[in-house]
């Protein structure tokens, strides 16, 4: 990896809205993003012309990254909201930053931005304005109250339905208008 260049790491956005950084960056997706690509074929050819051409590399997932990731999105209340791929771009995003360089993921998926923002990953929107603030999230019964950390449909205790509920905030400044 190279130490002063900024390493991206592409969400399914990025192919979608046909943006990606420079040539001269190193520019990695996972096998997640491809998949969820393969529903539409006209982005899915782009996204496997820059794979042959060389342009974009594809990076395996490092499991225990994953589980890293997995843990840190329950623990701020994101697990519902993230797919497999969003999590796996935000593990391979992990794995990459052990290197030393840069890292950045290219998302204008909130819920991975405020996960990126709680693991001290950088982001860069795309065409939606990026989050303001970092959110971590818990769970509240919507009939008895009982808060809880981790998601319910139902609540273990009345049987009602459990809702997702802003639990603290942090204002951020980076990420912003990159």
């Amino acid at each position: 990896m190279t130490q002063s260049l900024t390493t991206y790491v592409l969400d399914a956005r990025a192919f979608i809205a046909g943006i990606l950084p420079a040539k001269s960056h190193e520019i990695y997706v996972t096998e997640g993003v491809l998949e969820e690509l393969r529903g539409t074929p006209q982005t899915a050819s782009r996204a496997l012309a820059y794979l042959e051409a060389h342009r974009v590399k594809k990076i395996e997932v490092n499991e225990s990254d994953l589980v890293t990731v997995r843990e840190r999105a329950s623990n701020i209340g994101e697990s519902k909201k993230l797919s497999d791929a969003d999590l796996g771009v935000a593990a391979a995003a992990v794995g990459l930053s052990r290197g030393g360089g840069k890292v950045t993921v290219l998302t204008d998926d909130y819920a991975l931005q405020n996960l990126l923002s709680s693991i001290g990953i950088d982001y860069e929107r795309l065409t939606h304005p990026g989050i303001t603030q970092e959110i971590r999230y818990r769970y509240r019964c919507s009939v008895c109250g009982k808060i809880f950390a981790r998601p319910f449909t139902q609540c273990p205790d009345c049987g009602s339905r459990v809702t997702r509920v802003r639990s603290t905030t942090r204002r951020i400044t980076r990420n912003q208008n990159p």
